[in-house]
């Protein structure tokens, strides 16, 4: 190893450490994944989701101190599905609120809100499941 690739792999790691401290926010669609992502990058991920193909879009705020941090999409034959997922420090941690069948235009005004004001609003009627 090069004294570059140390001085790389000691970046690295100062810039994970930062992550873990910083409130940032991210999207990921299963093919890229952006950092602090514009509304734009957000509505286009929405909107190349495809059922077969079994896409999706994430959006999460990191270290905000939410009680959702991450809002999740998919598709189906259906309709839209969204997931609600409380944060680490919440008491409803472990729980999945979803909401299915919603119309494109639905889930766009959803992820808008959530991106503008980071709460998603009446998450709790939503169905519930739970991955503990």
């Amino acid at each position: 190893m090069g004294i570059f690739d140390f001085l790389k792999q000691s970046d690295d790691k100062g810039d994970a450490e930062q992550k873990t401290q910083e409130a940032y926010s991210e999207l990921s669609t299963g093919l890229d994944d952006y950092q602090n992502p514009t509304w734009s990058q957000v509505e286009s991920a929405l909107k190349d989701i495809i059922d077969e193909e079994d896409s999706f879009a994430t959006l999460s705020f990191h270290n905000w101190g939410l009680e959702v941090d991450t809002l999740q999409c998919i598709k189906d034959e259906k309709g839209y599905t969204i997931e609600a997922l409380p944060a680490m420090e919440t008491e409803n941690f472990g729980k999945i609120y979803h909401l299915d069948g919603l119309s494109y235009e639905d889930t766009v005004k959803r992820f808008e809100e959530f991106y503008e004001k980071q709460k998603v609003t009446g998450y709790k009627e939503f169905s519930q499941d739970s991955f503990e």
